[in-house]
């Protein structure tokens, strides 16, 4: 089922796409869900106030990568993703990302909340430097960022949508009194369309990178 595909190989921190979405519609969806959010990577420490609430994944109640599973690997937890019964209470979501964004096959889709004084410490998610997880802002706090560690800061508006490199260390703080919403999109395939919007936001943004093809998925 799942023989390969492309993905954009850049040493690129980020890749802003120009794709429409309506997000305001989606927010209120997710703000809807607000209360059954689940805690996410919390420890404590430096990683405190995250949920999330998988519309795709293993599970409605599972929101990790495969590696926290007991898989074998990427391929098998792949096999195993389903639309969770969140997708059936989010229909705006669940259409745009069927007939609007450009995947046929989906891996991990969770809405992301980080709330007031909030903090994502500082972690990378891969080791692989390709624009890859796509995170689209539904709303976002004037006073909450995302920090890289030498110190850069990008300030996401509601309604942007990202191809993130996530193997560099990257952090967020919400230093505001209201939560963030945000989606984040992993998937499987390399679309023709897909390839022609990372293609052109590419040209528009004077970002380096090149396709490469392979059988692991990641």
């Amino acid at each position: 089922m799942f023989e390969g595909r492309e993905y954009l190989v850049s040493e690129a921190r980020y890749l802003k796409l120009d794709i429409e979405i309506p997000y305001e519609e989606i927010l209120l969806e997710a703000k809807n869900l607000r209360e059954i959010f689940i805690p996410y990577r919390q420890n404590g420490y430096d990683f405190y106030g995250w949920h999330s609430l998988p519309i795709r994944g293993l599970s409605s109640k599972d929101p990790y990568s495969w590696e926290q599973y007991d898989l074998p690997s990427a391929r098998a937890a792949a096999e195993k993703m389903i639309w969770t019964e969140i997708a059936d209470q989010c229909p705006i979501t669940t259409n745009w990302l069927k007939t609007v964004y450009p995947s046929q096959s989906y891996a991990r889709v969770r809405f992301m909340l980080l709330e007031p004084a909030g903090q994502i410490g500082f972690h990378s998610d891969t080791t692989y430097s390709v624009l890859g997880a796509v995170n689209i802002a539904l709303n976002n706090p004037d006073n909450c960022k995302w920090h890289w560690r030498d110190g850069d800061t990008l300030q996401f508006v509601p309604g942007d949508v990202y191809a993130m490199n996530n193997s560099y260390e990257h952090s967020v703080i919400n230093d505001s009194n209201e939560d963030r919403y945000h989606l984040i999109v992993h998937h499987y395939d390399s679309t023709d369309q897909w390839k022609d919007l990372f293609t052109q936001a590419m040209i528009k943004q004077n970002v380096q990178g090149y396709f490469h093809y392979s059988t692991e998925l990641f």
